[in-house]
């Protein structure tokens, strides 16, 4: 898979909030501080479109 314009949509908290749309969707399920966003930071190549802490809480 090629992405080529990652952008963030929307934070849903219920399924009427959920985008409208036909492309694939991808879901990272783990506990905190276990590097999802850094995952996903990796595999666009970018630094910042997920947020990331340096700080564990």
């Amino acid at each position: 898979m090629q992405v080529k314009n990652p952008k963030f949509e929307i934070s849903a908290v219920s399924p009427k909030q959920y985008p409208k749309s036909n492309l694939p969707e991808i879901v990272l399920v783990g506990k905190s501080n276990v590097g999802k966003s850094s995952f996903v930071n990796t595999m666009i190549n970018r630094k910042a479109l997920a947020r990331t802490s340096s700080e564990p809480r």
